[in-house]
């Protein structure tokens, strides 16, 4: 692989109902100020207009940025985060949710410091969440936990994920709301357990506009199943969702087994 940065910035973007350019262009200002400067950004663009274009054409002198017309077009996160994985060149791959950012001046320098390419596969750090882009709330510092991929996220977003860009993992396609959670299972299945570095790095967004405010129980229950599957034997499948639906609503559950295990 020929590589001229140490880091890739993978940013997929789209619209986002008129949001995605505001978001981004906030996302430049403070990649503009990084001390770490070894990186490029990369973008990944599913927008049916030219928005996001122009905002990347605004910076262009300011930021090395590889934009990249993604032709598949799903709106997925999965679909689009494996896109712009795919287009990194740097030897390490950060992720950054179109509507995230990073913390401060040295969030890029924090994850070249403590990413050891000799050793480290997955790297994970701290975050602060927002819903204004200016005050922030609700420190998060990460850690893994065997049963992750149930759901019980405690890593965070995959913006506070930075990964070895040597044959990197890709999301699940099948997957939205449970596309992290599984995403750090196999990473964990693969690498082992994350190197951790509890320094706060990335501001999660929180808001309406997030994708995840319109996923329905049904949609869950059924990702769920999809990645029980990845993972479990049938008859295993039937006892962790009989327990399940005691915290539940087991209409939902009862409706689901029979419609996807057929039972």
């Amino acid at each position: 692989m020929n590589s001229t940065k140490l880091i890739s910035v993978c940013i997929p973007t789209y619209e986002m109902r008129g949001k995605g350019p505001g978001f981004l262009r906030e996302s430049f200002e403070i990649l503009a100020t990084q001390t770490f400067k070894d990186f490029d950004v990369v973008i990944s663009d599913e927008s049916k207009t030219d928005v996001i274009k122009k905002v990347c054409d605004e910076f262009k002198d300011i930021l090395d940025i590889k934009y990249f017309k993604n032709p598949d077009g799903l709106n997925q996160f999965a679909t689009n985060t494996n896109y712009s994985i795919g287009k990194a060149t740097g030897k390490l791959i950060k992720i950054l949710l179109l509507d995230d950012f990073l913390y401060d001046k040295d969030s890029l320098k924090h994850i070249a410091d403590n990413f050891d390419l000799s050793k480290d596969h997955w790297l994970v750090t701290a975050c602060e969440h927002s819903t204004d882009g200016k005050t922030f709330f609700k420190p998060f510092y990460p850690r893994y936990n065997k049963k992750i991929h149930f759901g019980r996220n405690t890593i965070s977003s995959p913006s506070v994920l930075t990964v070895k860009n040597d044959n990197p993992l890709l999301f699940d396609l099948g997957l939205k709301w449970y596309a992290d959670c599984d995403y750090y299972k196999r990473c964990y299945d693969q690498f082992r357990l994350p190197k951790i570095v509890q320094q706060i790095s990335v501001v999660n967004r929180i808001g309406e506009h997030q994708t995840t405010q319109t996923v329905d129980m049904d949609l869950k229950l059924k990702e769920f199943i999809h990645v029980l599957r990845k993972y479990y034997s049938e008859p295993r499948i039937k006892v962790i969702l009989l327990r399940r639906s005691i915290r539940i609503k087991i209409v939902h559950v009862a409706r689901l087994i029979k419609k996807t295990l057929c039972l």
